[in-house]
């Protein structure tokens, strides 16, 4: 989901439940209206995470928890910040006023939402926030692992080094065609294999 914020600011979302059904369901507009009324009283999205993992675990059973990602794009400040809580990389690509257009894949440490081994010291300790700077052009792909795992007929997974490798190579394309490339690809790969999972994909470029 996008969030609009004050000050020129957008919140992003992206989140996965473990499990399926109705339960997986209704935690996930439970996470997302959770999210919607926090984000307007945090900046920082690592303490926005850590609020809502507090919340959440109380609610959540034994055997699920939630993967997340949330970032914050500043620009006035021309940042993005994000805090990731076990979900699937981000991958950036640098517009074409930077030195290096190579796709990065990142990673900042953190552990899934609504496990309830501890008071959540551990969650707390895990998160990490990064900031990167913004230019003109910059592309962000936000994803769920029915993208990065989609397998086909011979077990292989597509994988997020094939996706990084896509979104650089077609990172001048408008969001929506590139979009409908990465899901080409990612069919076109998986062939007669069914589909196991749910693919979820936020696209976010820099004007």
């Amino acid at each position: 989901d996008f969030l609009p914020l004050e000050h020129d600011r957008l919140g992003i979302l992206i989140a996965d439940v473990a499990g399926k059904g109705t339960s997986a369901a209704l935690y996930m507009a439970e996470l997302k209206g959770l999210v919607l009324s926090l984000s307007r009283h945090h900046v920082s999205p690592r303490q926005m995470l850590i609020e809502a993992n507090s919340i959440i675990s109380k609610h959540l059973d034994a055997r699920s928890f939630i993967t997340m990602t949330y970032a914050v794009v500043d620009l006035r400040a021309r940042t993005m910040t994000c805090s990731r809580a076990g979900h699937c990389p981000l991958i950036y690509v640098p517009g074409p006023d930077s030195v290096s257009r190579a796709g990065q894949v990142l990673t900042p440490e953190g552990m899934v939402l609504g496990l309830q081994f501890d008071l959540g010291d551990t969650f707390d300790r895990l998160l990490e926030e990064v900031t990167l700077p913004l230019g003109r052009g910059d592309l962000f792909v936000l994803y769920t692992d029915g993208i990065s795992e989609a397998m086909n007929p011979q077990g292989d997974c597509f994988g997020d080094q094939r996706l990084v490798e896509l979104a650089q190579r077609h990172a001048d394309l408008t969001c929506d065609a590139l979009r409908e490339r990465i899901l080409s690809e990612v069919h076109t790969f998986a062939g007669d294999a069914a589909q196991h999972d749910d693919m979820t994909m936020v696209l976010v470029k820099i004007n």
